[in-house]
């Protein structure tokens, strides 16, 4: 099942260099998803400023793109993008608190490539969907295996990379090796190539949304479900939330008693799902030591006593990169969620012009609105995401680069379904390109 909006060849016939340059940008594509998936841990240090392997990547992607010219500036979201990007520079100069120019290098690095688009016929989607859920089945069955050699091995190679690959390279300050419990000797999941277990319970939430708007739920829906429960994390589960309206709205009335019975099995054999855990985490809220209260409690808690009562910090913002300083001075742990940091460190004026920008880019003309909301939730609730090239690489290839052209989305007004949509873009291709149509597969 493909979206109604996006086909899996282009509309167009292609011949000869075409057909060359279209694998150039597939491959370009599927190269930011496999450093974003596998690559994740993987860092340049540049004296005290450490830059993840997947921005360099994503930037130069880019760049190549548009050296080729298979990308174009959208006019709206460019200038949506300059006025906050300027916007931020100024904010170092005029803030109360001070900012760093590193905060909005890193800044602009991350949203100048909301502008860009790619050139009709180059938006290679599903092939993007297909690698993505391939690739997170390879982790999500990793991930199963590590949980369970544990048992037989105490290898630290199974969680960490740390004494296996110079620390130089590798990115500081994650929690990669993360206990069960306090003082328990089993571990968390964590995918074994991702970061940490909530980040791969993240990818896995999102491969769990994949599963149920574009294909039908199969094994592999299992395979994601039992791997995120092993990682004991609880920031993909938010994803999950969009699962009821996703069924409803494709009238998917067997999945939703099959996940009934699934979930009332759980339900009656806790002990066999450590549900125990995850009750205890639920209550994580008021416990000032656990990762609930540092991402969702105390971000809320900072701005209320350091932004609040003052109304230049509170319209004008902190200063580029405050957030983590001043989150030093609270009592306990303080994390850096998206909607806390530009609030925090831009202030209001700074909220008006950003997320306009952020809503525009990835909305607009979105081929897939469930998959730009996943990503938006994951955006707002997961920590540290403003700055994060691993999401800023989901965003680009599922929902900002890809935009579906006005003859797809006639040919999807005139059938009236996905599949028929599908049917009736593959016909109108063949009917254009005849014996020469060229069609690129996985």
């Amino acid at each position: 099942m493909v979206p109604l909006d996006y086909p899996t060849e282009p509309l167009v016939p292609l011949r000869g260099s075409q057909t060359d340059q279209l694998r150039v940008v597939r491959g370009c594509l599927l190269t930011m998803i496999f450093v974003s998936v596998f690559l994740q841990r993987f860092a340049f240090g540049f004296g005290k400023v450490t830059v993840p392997l997947g921005l360099f990547v994503n930037l130069a992607v880019l760049v190549l793109l548009t050296l080729l010219r298979r990308t174009n500036v959208d006019p709206l979201r460019s200038s949506l993008v300059f006025l906050f990007i300027a916007y931020a520079a100024l904010s170092v100069v005029f803030s109360a608190g001070g900012g760093t120019l590193t905060s909005v290098i890193f800044a602009a690095t991350m949203y100048i490539p909301f502008s860009l688009v790619l050139r009709s016929g180059d938006a290679l989607f599903m092939d993007c969907v297909r690698v993505y859920r391939s690739m997170v089945l390879i982790c999500a069955i990793a991930g199963i295996l590590q949980f369970l050699l544990q048992f037989v091995t105490s290898n630290s190679l199974l969680f960490t990379f740390e004494g296996y690959v110079p620390s130089a390279i590798l990115l500081q300050g994650f929690n990669t090796f993360a206990h069960l419990t306090y003082g328990s000797p089993l571990y968390r999941s964590n995918g074994f190539f991702m970061i940490e277990p909530s980040t791969f319970s993240q990818f896995v939430g999102l491969a769990v949304i994949i599963e149920l708007v574009f294909y039908h739920a199969g094994w592999r829906l299992v395979v994601y479900v039992v791997a995120l429960v092993l990682s004991f994390s609880g920031t993909g589960m938010i994803i999950l939330a969009l699962v009821p309206a996703i069924l409803l709205s494709r009238r998917s009335y067997r999945t939703i008693i099959a996940l009934g019975f699934v979930a009332a099995l759980a339900l009656a054999t806790p002990q066999l799902w450590n549900m125990s855990l995850y009750q205890e985490r639920a209550t994580e809220f008021s416990d000032n030591d656990s990762s609930a209260h540092s991402r969702y409690v105390a971000p809320a808690a900072l701005i209320a006593q350091y932004q609040l009562p003052r109304t230049y910090e509170l319209l004008f913002g902190v200063g580029p990169g405050s957030i983590t300083p001043y989150g030093k001075l609270l009592p306990y742990d303080s994390s850096d969620p998206s909607w806390a940091k530009v609030l925090f460190e831009y202030g209001l004026v700074g909220c008006l012009l950003f997320w306009p920008m952020l809503i525009v880019a990835v909305f607009g003309n979105a081929p897939s609105i469930w998959l730009a909301l996943a990503l938006m939730i994951g955006f707002l609730t997961f920590g540290g995401e403003f700055l994060d090239p691993r999401l800023q690489t989901l965003l680009l290839v599922f929902c900002v680069l890809p935009k579906g052209t006005a003859e797809h989305r006639s040919v999807a007004r005139r059938t009236g379904g996905w599949r028929e949509g599908s049917a009736a873009i593959t016909a109108t291709q063949r009917s254009l390109s005849g014996s020469h149509a060229t069609k690129l597969r996985l």
